[in-house]
């Protein structure tokens, strides 16, 4: 009786394996597909014609066509900001109402210059947002700062997961038939097989949960990378019409004009100690050249008088 339960236990676990194996196949096969992945005839978010719904009716929408299926929304977006501080401001506060966390939060501080009147900044943050709430964050940050390019990325890993959750069934009943098989057990070499056999399979079980909550913790929060940068003018609309682009043109060679002037204001009024003293070495130098040169002059002149008065005593002395 008892090799009959040994040999049905047996049985039962090659099978259990059989179908691991299985899995395994198919979770490989879908793997070789790559990580991005949009459904047939669904969403490009990289598509330059692209048009992005409002918030309300986009999430609605988006809800419909990934209904039931487990889906990664990911976004990533560069945006000009012309109050530094305010921007990231709100985005904090907008990204804390919608029950997100800032993953990361970098900023950058530019060298100060005289043709900039301020210090302009730049950041890299990295923003977790509820997946539901996507697009209202997108939406909120679209309407703070001048969004300058955006690409978004949906990857439907529903075919993975449910590889995950059949293995994880798969290996729980085993490990189930294996404890029951353990407590039958009477053999020592049948012991040390089976609970071999068990670590095995706990291990494998940890494995596939953990991959499981990964899964969980990238589709129930989308990630979004904002690159924003502070700049004096934000960038013009892509379309815009002849008169247009003249008018903007000329405003921005004024602005230029006038902030350029402004800088060299500051600069000379600010540099003038440096200014006044390299004027009167550059004005004084050649005086001073000259004052010496006459100096000498005149001091050569006398020596040469000197001498000649000398010269004119001994003669007058010889002649007596």
């Amino acid at each position: 009786m008892k090799k009959r339960l040994l040999i049905i236990g047996a049985l039962l676990i090659t099978a259990m394996l059989l179908l691991s194996g299985c899995a395994k196949s198919a979770d490989h096969a879908f793997e070789a597909k790559g990580d991005s992945y949009a459904p047939e005839g669904g969403l490009n978010y990289n598509d330059a014609n692209y048009e992005k719904p409002s918030s309300q009716d986009g999430a609605d929408k988006t809800g419909d066509i990934f209904a039931g299926r487990k889906v990664i929304r990911n976004a990533s977006l560069t945006v000009e900001t012309l109050e530094f501080d305010r921007f990231i401001a709100e985005i904090t506060n907008k990204t804390n109402e919608l029950g997100g966390y800032i993953q990361s939060n970098e900023i950058h501080a530019r060298n100060f210059s005289y043709y900039s009147k301020s210090d302009l900044r730049s950041a890299d943050t990295v923003v977790r947002i509820p997946a539901d709430k996507l697009d209202e964050f997108l939406a909120a940050v679209d309407g703070a700062g001048n969004v300058t390019a955006r690409s978004e990325n949906v990857d439907d890993v529903t075919e993975a997961y449910t590889d995950i959750e059949a293995r994880l069934a798969s290996l729980r009943t085993e490990y189930d038939t294996l404890l029951d098989l353990l407590s039958k057990a009477e053999n020592l070499d049948d012991i040390i097989t089976l609970q071999d056999r068990l670590t095995n399979v706990r291990y494998e079980i940890e494995s596939y949960e953990g991959k499981q909550r990964l899964y969980d913790n990238r589709i129930e929060y989308s990630t979004v990378h904002l690159s924003i940068t502070e700049v004096e003018r934000e960038t013009a609309p892509v379309e815009e019409g002849f008169g247009q682009e003249i008018s903007r043109r000329f405003k921005e060679s004024a602005e230029d004009v006038w902030e350029g002037f402004k800088a060299f204001i500051i600069w000379f009024i600010g540099d003038l100690p440096k200014i006044a003293l390299v004027l009167f070495f550059i004005a004084g130098l050649p005086l001073i050249i000259v004052l010496i040169i006459v100096k000498s002059v005149k001091r050569a002149n006398r020596k040469r008088a000197e001498k000649r008065a000398k010269l004119a005593e001994k003669t007058a002395e010889q002649s007596k």
